[in-house]
């Protein structure tokens, strides 16, 4: 089961566990129980994808506070 990290908003992948690192890491389970409804998904494979923000996005959204009420404000 690989992770993969990637940003909510633009998409941008920021990071990656290949599969034996991350059965390697014992805590993939519980962080998977804590955020699994918002944060993580899960494909057909195993594989996971966590969605975070990117740095980028997290600056346009404090310079942008009102973009917090729109669902998609990257077009």
């Amino acid at each position: 089961m690989a992770i993969r990290v990637k940003c909510r908003h633009c998409k941008t992948e920021m990071g990656h566990i290949p599969d034996r690192t991350a059965l390697q890491h014992g805590q993939v389970k519980q962080l998977k129980e804590e955020f699994a409804e918002e944060f993580i998904t899960q494909d057909e494979k195993g594989s996971l994808t966590i969605t975070s923000t990117c740095e980028h996005c997290e600056k346009t959204l404090q310079n942008n506070p009102n973009y917090y009420e729109m669902k998609n404000w990257i077009q």
